[in-house]
């Protein structure tokens, strides 16, 4: 996916939804992750990633191989 319309047109291929409610949905999640961000807030969703600002960091990155390996490991 190079571009934010091929993420939404991969969405909208397996979603019953148009592709304006998938861009409004798209845009408006980064807008409230950027305003989160702004103030410093860290940001968790839930089974699939944390936001957190560079330079308030204070855990280690993990790649998504890293990320599977943990999860694996509490089974």
């Amino acid at each position: 996916m190079k571009t934010p319309e091929d993420v939404i047109d991969k969405i909208s291929d397996k979603l019953p939804y148009s592709k304006a409610v998938i861009r409004s949905v798209i845009s408006k999640s980064f807008i409230e992750l950027k305003e989160r961000l702004s103030r410093k807030e860290m940001v968790m969703l839930r089974g699939f990633m944390k936001f957190v600002c560079a330079g308030d960091k204070k855990t280690k990155t993990l790649s998504m191989e890293d990320y599977k390996q943990l999860k694996t490991k509490d089974k």
